[in-house]
This record gives structure tokens, C-alpha cells and sequence, in this order.
């Protein structure tokens, strides 16, 4: 009976594992690229002129290697920071970092990722507010710079080819277009949510097919976090259940469409591998059942924050809660090290 038990024991811990990518096992890839927002951004912003979407100060940055601010929004690693770590890659730098020289040998990927970017151009008065960032089409440009500086490193066309089409192309955005640029730019009086969700959703057709015909063909996609259940929009917004269902039904809404554009990507563009991974699903799992996955809190911010209402981000040189291993949130918009974690643990199970 006891032995019946323990092996009925580590049937469970294996599967429930496997569910979590909780396994050691490796992820398969020469290189990965990254583009998106803050949510990702490894310290771009930094190198932008003016550009007031920056993370390069304590406490950011106080779980990284060194405990140094880096850029990233987060006390930590980022989810690309261990997709890298599990392919034993290097970290992606941030490609504003790299010199002409550091580029051409840069062959393991890069990190074009924004904060305060998304799949437009940034509107009139957002852009008066955070000042010029890379949008996705911008950091497409900067990818075609890439490949033309690191394909002499390789033997031929077609091995170069071969590189891009194994290495893996992770892309975060949508959160700005559905979030900060809807409220300051184009409120119902320009669209109706239906209406601005679906142009969107074409720009961001536009923007993978552009990535395809540079040479991508495995994309990792991740749809937009229930924004609603963020500290930030929690304690600047009235609301009679735990999350800002008016903001999270917006989300739903651009969010349907993501699953119908890489279907279409993926049947139109010869050898190409889409995979979604439902970034809003996590995150309500997360908030419906914080404890199963490690957290105490999901409703505040690790960090205090400017106002001291969790609602800006960090102050600076102000030191953070102690237990920001069991927040899901470092400051009122970001993700914290640990949840990045179960983000990457939760995505790639699918590219291995």
C-alpha cells in the first residue's frame, strides 16, 4: 500500500510538473530575439534621448546579477533573461547597447524590446508624454540591421538561413495599444473597442509577415495580461469585484483576435511555427489561486512608488518589500522576478 502510494505520488509530481514546465529540460534554439514593451525590455530606453520610460535606477534591478539596475521593469530577470539561461545562451543584450563591432559577433540574439512601445506608432499625446521610443516597426528596422552585420559570420545563405529559421522570435506588445495609448489618445469618441482591436490586430499581421520575410519562422506570441488586475488600474480605478472588469473586457476583446491572425500567419507563410501563449490566462489563474503558485500577494506592488498610491512607477533609492518573492507584481505595472519565472515556465513547455 505505502509503495503504491509513493509511486502514485511521483506520477503526480511529474505530471504536475510537466504542466508547469517545471522539468530541466532545455530549450533547443541558437538565439532568440526579442520584441515588445517593458514587459520585456532589457534597458533600450536608456540609449533613447528624452526618453522618460526608463528602469535604470534602484530598486529595479535589485535581484539582477550584481544587484544593478539594468533597465528591465522588474527586481530581476525577465522571462526572456531565462529562455535565454535554459538554452544556455547568453542574455540578449539590449540592441541600443551594442556597437557596430559587438553586433556582427552578437549571433545568440537581441533584445529590441521598448518600454512604453507598441504595435503602432506611438499617438500624439502618449508620444508627448514618454517622448520617442521603438515602436514594433522600429525594432523590426533595427532586426534587418542585424541580420546584414551577423550573416558574414556564417559559411552561406542558406546556413545563415538555417540559423534564423531554428533560433526563436518572442514577441510581447499589444499591452500600450490596448492600455496607455486607448485612454490618452483614442477614446470611444475616435473608435469603438470592436472597430480599434481589429486595425491593430492587422498592423500587428503586417509587422510578423515583415519578420518572416527577414527570416523568422518560429514565433513565440504572448497576448496581453488582464491589465485590470494590475495594482496600478486596482487602486486608481473604482471597482466591485477584485479587478477592473471594464479594462479587462477590452483586453478580451483584442485578445479574441490573436489566436485567428497566427492561424492565418501560420497557414500563408511556408514553414512557419506560431505558438501562443495566453499571458491572460496565467495571470488569472495567478489572482484566482495566488497560493498554488507561490504568491501571497497579486493585488499590490512590491516597490513604493512615486505618489505612494500604486500608481507610478518606483521610487527611487526606496528600498522594497522584503518578500518580493511571493508578489506577482514588483511596481504597480510590472511583473516581478518570480512571476517572470512561472511565465517562462508556463511558455515553454511549447518550444522545446
Amino acid at each position: 500500500m505505502a509503495l503504491t502510494c509513493v509511486v502514485f505520488f511521483l506520477l503526480f509530481f511529474l505530471s504536475f510538473a510537466c504542466i508547469l514546465g517545471l522539468n530541466d529540460s532545455k530549450i533547443k534554439i541558437p538565439a532568440v530575439h526579442a520584441f515588445g514593451d517593458s514587459g520585456i525590455d532589457a534597458g533600450n530606453n536608456q540609449y533613447i534621448p528624452n526618453a522618460r520610460a526608463k528602469f535604470n535606477f534602484r530598486p529595479y534591478g535589485i535581484d539582477f546579477l550584481g544587484g544593478l539596475p539594468t533597465g528591465r521593469a522588474t527586481n530581476g530577470k525577465t522571462v526572456v533573461d531565462f529562455i535565454a539561461e535554459s538554452a544556455g545562451l547568453p542574455l540578449p543584450p539590449p540592441m541600443l547597447s551594442l556597437s557596430k563591432a559587438q553586433l556582427k559577433s552578437t549571433l545568440t540574439g537581441v533584445n529590441y524590446a521598448s518600454s512604453a512601445s507598441g504595435i503602432q506608432s506611438m499617438p500624439h499625446k502618449t508620444a508627448k508624454l514618454f517622448v520617442k521610443v521603438l515602436s514594433m516597426k522600429d525594432q523590426i528596422k533595427l532586426f534587418k540591421k542585424t541580420t546584414r552585420s551577423i550573416k558574414h559570420g556564417f559559411e552561406s545563405t542558406e546556413s545563415f538561413a538555417l540559423h534564423l529559421s531554428k533560433s526563436l522570435f518572442f514577441i510581447n506588445t499589444g499591452t500600450n495599444d490596448i492600455g496607455v495609448y486607448w485612454e490618452l489618445d483614442l477614446s470611444p469618441s475616435f473608435y469603438n473597442v470592436e472597430d480599434y482591436a481589429s486595425n491593430v490586430s492587422k498592423m500587428f499581421h503586417k509587422h510578423l509577415t515583415n519578420l518572416y520575410r527577414l527570416g523568422a519562422r518560429r514565433f513565440l506570441v504572448n497576448n496581453v495580461s488582464p491589465l485590470g488586475c494590475r495594482p496600478s488600474y486596482r487602486h486608481r480605478i473604482p471597482h466591485n469585484i477584485s479587478c477592473v472588469e471594464d479594462v479587462n473586457r477590452r483586453v478580451a476583446t483584442f485578445n479574441d483576435l490573436f489566436p485567428k491572425v497566427l492561424t492565418k500567419l501560420e497557414k500563408s507563410l511556408k514553414g512557419s511555427t506560431f505558438i501562443l501563449c495566453d499571458l491572460y490566462k496565467l495571470f488569472e489563474e495567478v489572482h484566482a489561486q495566488p497560493q498554488t503558485y507561490g504568491f501571497t500577494n497579486v493585488v499590490d506592488s512590491c516597490c513604493i512608488d512615486v505618489n505612494g498610491n500604486q500608481t507610478r512607477e518606483c521610487a527611487p533609492g526606496r528600498t522594497p518589500c522584503i518578500d518580493r518573492g511571493t508578489h506577482a507584481f514588483f511596481d504597480p505595472f510590472h511583473s516581478s522576478q518570480s512571476m517572470h519565472k512561472l511565465w517562462f515556465q508556463r511558455c515553454v513547455k511549447n518550444i522545446i
